[in-house]
């Protein structure tokens, strides 16, 4: 028994298949899982480190009020003791600190106690008589923060006696002061150094009602250690004074820090109900892998829901605490973006498997047929269904489990991930290779006992009832695909529910009932060109279509499903990156609104762009459209805002019909009233038609005001109504006018102010564009669209999901190709003999060629025929349930529409994949034609 079943070569090119079908699934599993990795890490990457964090947040007065009530009560419940912050941060720490979650070292986390913004007393030396506000705020840890460029660090001085420090004039006792530290920032804008002082007002005395006056004291001008971290970015204010502009008078916002041993005074001066007190956690997400998000998600979400886990005897304060952390919504953005693409990555990763799974049963097929002799022999000699079974199993696993090992083993060198390999869950897991080794084993061991299940002399059943098994069969196999069609519409791949094989068969389900109706019409054109070619004189034609014939009345429905099934998911995958890449293109004007605007710095205070200067950026090379606007938000008579774009109508009509998505703007409805004192005609957005009216409905004038005085008012009347205009690409309440509307309200009148500058060109000279911005435009910046552009196809998750296209696209091309093999190689030994008798009847080389090209090319064109179908129908089936915006990054729809272009390279890829697969099997029947005669063929 061990000679008739030890290995043949036979078996090789199935563990070639078994090689090469394990090695994508493990690698396309892996390279999912590690994408997700990237993609996670450069999405937390992006975000703050104040992001980063679990923040914990306390009222002071409450915290105080419980220390105060508690029957344990702390000593000196008028302030909460440091060393109960102290405590506080430990039991907290303690409790975060625990897998899933990971806190950076304890250096890191800070605690503070901070006051509400206070005015200063008087004027300080650098703000020109501009209020300032000032926080002052204690952290700890303090030091190692910060770098001290002046003066010293603060220390902690005596409290006074509650009268002290009431601010009388004259009064000699001991003022109350503080002492703190500045930023160096802080310390340019307000004209201060060290030892500056200035005094704000501090908590109202209870026995009084008199406010006392703080001395706030500058020992230290400071520089930031990490200027990025959470200990300065949590408050900006800390960092930097900024200017506000809230309501009719500005001021200067400001922090201050007092050392960490002023605690004890900061709360005795400031002691208001609206004291803070916070505790800042960084997380370290810097090894964070794809398989953890999801853990670290649930696990953020459950420590902001419960009560902080502290004990001892302050247990009691834990009621006061809440607890966030903004990284929860960040991992779920991501996590629901990540779900997204799995629905897509699903439907090409189950039907690749299905595709391999059939590839590896025809190779299995093939094997038995090749054997088919011997085991006829050995069923003859009293071989039982188990002992053919067995012997032939363990001839394809010799041969397929060292290779599956391999495969598996070298796919996990090429693609190297983070956390185990049972994560690639999102992608398949280990499945898929597991179901395909199982294939390549026991397939060749079914399919040799289900052969030989009989014995070999037996009663046929009637045709008419095989035919009705077959038609009952076709009939099932087409309700179940429409069934999982249905309900893959009703409810599609629910992001974080889990993988429903069945609906993620959408590709398979389409391509079952298209193979089903080309087998059935596949005989029929086959017997009309086998009629024509038989009244030609043309012997190739009729032989090569009568072998074909021949072959078509075994109806291969397993190569035909595999060939279609693999065309198919290469159209498919060419159809959704066209799709990914047009809705990038389209996202990015809707950002961009065109290829380059000109607008104003962050830093500019005042910015017009004149003509000389507008002449000079239309000048640049590259430059083809431009259109100068004025953006300014004006308000009606109702105090409702909108925001006017006086533009050009012809020059800015022109530029928009050259800016893809957006509607076109009908100049002429722009056109100045030629009655005075009539309405000028305006388009407006939905939007501002909302507060102005709309055309046609009797709508009157309405007048719009600027804040500028130097400009009249406009009296508008709303002429259309656009969805969208590439001057406001972010969209809102809008009006278009034209700007000889603007008028100027002071003599000699003014320029009108334009501020942006739009300007289209396939090839910009951006250096160009900059030093004549520099030059002639100073505060001035471009924003490229081409920029917009990079940044959208720069994601990792969508770089994993096209590298994942592209391999499916070469697998399909290798299972394309074996199924042409294979399909040969079935009919070989036939076809072997039936050209060495055409070569002794006198038929040329040239026309044995013709024979085998046209029994094969048949069946290769009713496949692309099949899966030209499927391509037409998968994106009607799929379109509405597949999000691909997720991609793109933006809210702008990407249409999954079917395209020439997609499955002309599939079709392409098919006719090279036949020109090679009829190439090596003319070439090989060249040697074996003689010997076939030779053997008795």
């Amino acid at each position: 028994m061990n000679r008739r079943y030890r290995p043949r070569g036979l078996y090789l090119w199935l563990a070639l298949l078994t090689f090469l079908a394990v090695f994508a699934a493990t690698a396309g599993a892996r390279e999912t899982l590690a994408s997700r990795t990237r993609a996670a890490r450069q999405t937390l990457a992006a975000t703050t480190p104040t992001i980063r964090t679990i923040t914990v947040s306390a009222a002071w007065n409450d915290a105080r009020n419980v220390l105060s009530y508690d029957n344990n009560a702390i000593a000196n419940t008028s302030i909460v003791p440091p060393a109960t912050i102290d405590a506080i941060t430990g039991q907290l720490r303690a409790a975060f600190n625990r897998a899933p979650v990971s806190l950076t070292p304890t250096g890191t986390d800070w605690s503070s106690i901070t006051t509400p913004f206070t005015p200063v007393n008087g004027d300080l030396p650098g703000t020109g008589g501009t209020a300032v506000k000032i926080e002052v705020t204690e952290r700890q840890p303090f030091g190692p923060q910060m770098r001290l460029l002046s003066g010293r660090f603060p220390v902690a001085t005596p409290v006074p006696s509650a009268g002290a420090g009431i601010g009388k004039p004259g009064a000699k006792r001991r003022a109350a002061t503080l002492q703190v530290v500045m930023t160096r920032q802080t310390a340019a804008a307000l004209g201060l150094h060290a030892g500056s002082a200035f005094v704000i007002p501090g908590s109202e005395q209870a026995s009084t009602g008199t406010v006392a006056q703080v001395t706030v004291l500058i020992t230290g001008i400071v520089v930031p250690v990490d200027p990025d971290s959470s200990f300065w970015g949590t408050d900006p204010g800390v960092l930097a004074a900024d200017l506000q502009f809230q309501g009719s008078s500005p001021y200067w916002a400001a922090g201050v820090m007092a050392g960490p041993d002023e605690a004890d005074e900061l709360q005795s001066y400031f002691s208001s109900p609206n004291l803070r007190m916070e505790w800042v956690f960084p997380l370290d997400v810097s090894s964070l892998d794809s398989q953890q998000v999801q853990p670290l998600s649930d696990a953020l979400g459950k420590i902001g829901t419960q009560t902080a886990a502290l004990s001892g005897p302050i247990a009691p304060l834990a009621a006061t605490l809440t607890i966030s952390s903004s990284t929860w919504f960040a991992l779920n953005t991501f996590i629901a973006t990540a779900q997204s693409a799995d629905t897509l990555l699903w439907l090409l990763y189950v039907s690749l498997t299905v595709a391999g799974l059939a590839v590896l049963l025809l190779a299995a097929r093939m094997v038995v047929r090749r054997r088919s002799a011997e085991i006829t022999v050995i069923r003859a000699r009293g071989g039982s269904l188990w002992q053919i079974a067995v012997g032939t199993g363990r001839d394809a696993a010799l041969r397929c489990v060292p290779a599956a090992v391999i495969a598996a083993v070298l796919a996990i060198l090429v693609v190297p991930v983070a956390g185990s390999a049972q994560g690639a869950g999102s992608a398949g897991g280990w499945w898929p290779p597991l179901a395909v080794t199982a294939a390549a084993i026991l397939g060749p061991a079914l399919i040799a006992a289900w052969q030989h299940r009989l014995p070999r002399h037996r009663i046929a059943a009637p045709r008419p009832q095989r035919a009705g098994t077959r038609l009952v069969m076709e009939a099932a196999l087409v309700a179940a695909s429409v069934a999982g069609i249905v309900v893959f519409r009703d409810q599609g791949v629910q992001a974080g529910s889990g993988v429903n094989f069945y609906t993620s068969s959408a590709p398979i389900l389409v391509a079952i009932p298209a193979v089903i109706v080309v087998l059935r019409l596949y005989p029929l054109v086959l017997r009309g060109l086998l009629r024509a070619a038989a009244r030609s004189s043309r012997a190739p034609a009729f032989l090569g279509l009568a072998r074909a014939s021949r072959t078509a009345a075994l109806a291969p429905a397993l190569p035909a499903f595999a060939l279609v099934l693999a065309l198919t998911v290469a159209a498919f995958a060419g159809m959704v990156r066209d799709a990914v890449i047009n809705g990038e293109v389209a996202a990015s004007w809707h950002m961009a609104g065109a290829d380059a605007t000109v607008t104003s710095s962050y830093t500019a205070q005042s910015f017009t762009i004149l003509p000389a200067a507008a002449r000079a950026v239309a000048s640049v090379p590259g430059v083809t459209h431009t259109a100068e606007v004025v953006n300014e938000f004006w308000t009606t008579t109702a105090g409702s805002q909108v925001n006017v774009l006086a533009v050009d109508p012809a020059s800015y009509a022109e530029l928009v019909a050259r800016t893809p998505g957006f509607p076109q703007v009908p100049a002429g409805l722009l056109a100045t009233p030629g009655k005075a004192g009539a309405p000028q005609p305006v388009l407006v957005s939905p939007q501002a038609a909302a507060l102005l009216g709309t055309p046609g409905q009797g709508s009157g004038a309405v007048t719009l005001s600027t804040r500028q005085a130097s400009l009249q008012p406009v009296r508008v009347r709303v002429a259309g109504v656009i969805a969208s205009t590439p001057a406001l690409p972010s969209g809102g309440a809008f009006v278009i006018m034209p700007l000889t509307a603007i008028k100027s309200a002071i003599t000699p009148p003014e320029p009108i102010p334009v501020n942006e500058m739009l300007l289209t060109g396939g090839s910009i000279d951006r250096a160009r564009l900059t030093a004549v911005l520099q030059h002639a435009l100073p505060g001035g910046v471009a924003a490229f669209r081409s920029d917009v552009l990079s940044g959208l196809t720069s994601g990792p998750l969508q770089h994993g999901a096209f590298t994942l296209f592209s391999l499916a696209v070469v697998v399909a091309a290798i299972l394309g190709l074996a199924v042409m093999l294979l399909e040969l190689a079935l009919g070989a030994a036939e076809r072997e003999a039936t050209l060495a008798r055409l070569a002794t009847m006198g038929l040329g080389e040239g026309q044995r060629a013709w024979v085998v090209a046209l029994e094969v090319l048949p069946a290769v064109i009713a496949a692309a025929v099949a899966a030209w179908a499927c391509a037409l129908a998968l994106p009607r089936v799929l379109a509405p349930d597949l999000d691909l915006s997720v991609f793109t990054r933006s809210s702008v729809a990407v249409k999954l529409a079917a395209d020439a272009a997609s499955f002309a390279v599939p079709l392409a890829g098919l006719g090279v994949l036949t020109a090679v697969a009829l190439g090596i099997e003319i070439r090989s029947g060249r040697r074996r034609e003689a010997s076939s005669l030779r053997i008795g063929g």
